[in-house]
């Protein structure tokens, strides 16, 4: 049986997300922690983010939509 990656808010599995990030954080006493976010779970807080600092949407779109034409 294969481990599944899960998104840390949301508990969507990898196989079910069109996309997982994944990171670690490290805390003040060394240790470190796995943060996993999915698809869903960006676009959610892209949302939020935008609903309460809508000054900061066009910005960050212009960004998405550039990114890919750079790579």
């Amino acid at each position: 049986m294969s481990s599944n990656i899960i998104c840390s808010f949301c508990g969507k599995g990898q196989q079910d997300a069109l996309s997982i990030v994944s990171g670690v954080s490290v805390n003040l006493k060394g240790q470190k922690t796995a943060a996993v976010i999915c698809d869903e779970c960006v676009q959610l807080c892209v949302q939020v983010i935008a609903l309460q600092h809508p000054e900061w949407l066009e910005q960050h779109r212009q960004f998405v939509m550039s990114s890919g034409s750079d790579a």
